[in-house]
């Protein structure tokens, strides 16, 4: 039976290595895109009306539900934008293919920056919430708060960023693999 070499035992540490220096990189590169899509969200959705609430106006809630609709779509452009970004880079500045470190890096990446949009989109606004509740004279607990305040309601729409950037990346992939 003949020993594996020295070199095919190195060569493989250093290609893991490299590919989660790669997923790692491209997770941050992501991530930080969340605070900004978190106020582009922000400024694009509908906000509860807070005298229409106390109006009880019908359908004054249906703006909590185009907040998450609104997040589908930033969320989604932001996924096919970070992929389209790492596959320049890769391609036109590392002069490599895209490899699994970035799908591994995109996928986890967009998950965080999708919570992390969240969360900024909801400390930006919870001011703003709050100052309305105590210009009607209601106190601003949390029970009042947690009904009306702006945050994504339906947790799956979460992951509609990191889907994004998938779908795009396995676009990429096929496209590059289809031609002769």
């Amino acid at each position: 039976m003949s020993e594996p070499s020295s070199t095919s035992l190195e060569v493989l540490p250093r290609r893991e290595a490299a590919e989660v220096t790669v997923a790692t990189l491209t997770a941050l590169y992501v991530a930080l895109f969340g605070p900004v899509v978190g106020l582009a969200w922000t400024a694009v959705s509908p906000k509860l009306s807070i005298p229409a609430l106390l109006a009880n106006a019908d359908g004054v809630f249906h703006a909590q539900i185009g907040a998450d609709a609104w997040f589908l779509l930033v969320g989604g452009l932001a996924g096919v934008l970070s992929t389209l970004v790492a596959w320049l880079v890769h391609r036109f500045v590392l002069l490599r293919h895209l490899s699994a470190g970035v799908a591994v890096g995109l996928a986890v990446g967009g998950s965080v920056a999708a919570v992390v949009a969240d969360r900024v989109g909801y400390l930006y606004e919870r001011g703003t919430t709050s100052e309305a509740l105590r210009a009607i004279g209601a106190h601003a607990s949390g029970s009042a708060i947690a009904e009306i305040d702006f945050r994504i309601r339906a947790l799956g729409v979460l992951t509609v960023w990191p889907l994004a950037a998938l779908v795009v990346l396995g676009l990429i992939t096929s496209m590059r693999m289809t031609r002769p």
